[in-house]
């Protein structure tokens, strides 16, 4: 086992890279997943900064002052022209409202036209926010009053009626009878491109190392033949792609908040298949014999490339038709498809048949590239095993 022994000697050289670039990855995921939330519990009601300066100094202003208090971000200006415009500028506030003198009289009366003026960025979602509010508290005040309530009950029914929560479900569109998290699926969907990656930059440089002229005279000296230096160099090349796809797999496990089951297991055999495909793109570049600048070159072309045109970053449904017809050639999208159609984020329903199509389709890539590999691999010749 010597040639597979310098196999793994080499490759620790190049294992602090690879590191890198798996740890890197898993830190990203764990971050993303922590901030990915239940899409029924992203909704939340929209809150305004707001700073209100009361000239009028009456029951209804000091209603409309309370109700911003409890509901929105409420801070309190002195009534300075530079102080308002300089809170605006740093983004402090938002809107700042005046309550004009004769405001409760007016509203008494049954008018609503110049009882407020008011500061604020125009055409901003804040401020038109900030209006409509304004805007529906008056209508509902004086609705009330013009229902015969007295000012204060008014008030009260006012701040009631607007303060009262609506309960809000968001629906999620996924597949309702899928199984596993949508932070696994989350996991596996960028998993290609730190795999394409870390294949080429940390596989390419040990077998342009063992295939070097130095390498090859050394091994011709020795009793090893040319088929035990090539099986060798196989299972040297299998346990070291297993061991970084298993890395990947127990790291999902916890990321995914538990083992993987029922269609989970899809996503795992998917990604498994697009291993043997990055293992055979590392071998093909290195039959090539580039220099190490240029392999990671290569490794950020293929590796962005797959991911843009593919739709690892950007999803497929956002990418036009003539990039998919394009991406259509690239393993990767075949990839994705299954994917999407696991978490439920493609138009695709779930059919297995079409999974494992999809799948088959990835493997006839491996098959293709293994032999291209095979094509441009020279002949190798039989060694006499003297001593």
């Amino acid at each position: 086992m010597q040639v597979f022994n310098a196999f793994m000697k080499v490759l620790r050289t190049r294992m602090g890279v690879g590191m890198i670039w798996v740890v890197v990855f898993l830190i990203v995921c764990t971050a993303a997943v922590a901030t990915h939330d239940d899409p029924s519990e992203q909704f939340s009601a929209s809150k305004v900064k707001i700073a209100i300066i009361d000239e009028d100094n009456s029951d209804i202003s000091k209603g409309i002052t309370d109700y911003f208090e409890k509901n929105h971000t409420f801070s309190h200006l002195k009534n300075d022209k530079d102080i308002i415009l300089d809170a605006l500028y740093y983004d402090q506030v938002n809107y700042v409202l005046t309550i004009k003198k004769g405001c409760e009289e007016k509203l008494l009366a049954g008018e609503s036209e110049n009882i407020f003026s008011s500061y604020h960025v125009h055409d901003t979602y804040s401020s038109v926010l900030a209006d409509n509010i304004i805007n529906e508290y008056t209508s509902t005040l004086r609705a009330y009053l013009t229902g015969g309530e007295d000012k204060i009950s008014a008030i009260e029914k006012t701040d009631a009626a607007l303060s009262k929560e609506v309960s809000v479900t968001a629906l999620s569109f996924d597949s309702k009878d899928k199984s596993g998290s949508s932070e696994g699926y989350f996991y596996f969907q960028y998993l290609p491109y730190v795999l394409l990656s870390v294949m080429i930059v940390t596989l390419c440089p040990v077998l342009l190392k063992l295939n070097s002229s130095e390498i090859k005279k050394r091994t011709a000296c020795s009793c090893i033949t040319a088929r035990s230096q090539t099986m060798q160099i196989i299972l040297a090349s299998a346990v070291y792609v297993t061991a970084i796809w298993l890395i990947f797999m127990i790291a999902g496990i916890f990321l995914g908040g538990g083992m993987y089951s029922g269609r989970m297991w899809y996503a795992v055999l998917n990604s498994f298949i697009f291993l043997i495909i990055t293992a055979g793109i590392a071998i093909l570049i290195s039959s090539f014999s580039p220099s190490e600048t240029a392999v990671n070159v290569i490794a950020n072309i293929l590796g962005l490339g797959m991911s843009f045109i593919c739709g690892i970053f950007v999803p497929q449904s956002m990418l036009g038709s003539g990039i998919l017809s394009a991406a259509r050639f690239l393993p990767a999208y075949w990839y994705i498809k299954v994917n999407d159609i696991l978490s439920g984020d493609s138009l695709e329903k779930f059919s297995q048949a079409r999974i494992f199509q999809y799948m088959g389709i990835e493997l006839l890539f491996a098959v293709a590239i293994f032999s291209v590999i095979l094509v441009l691999s020279p002949p190798g010749r039989g060694n006499s095993g003297r001593s």
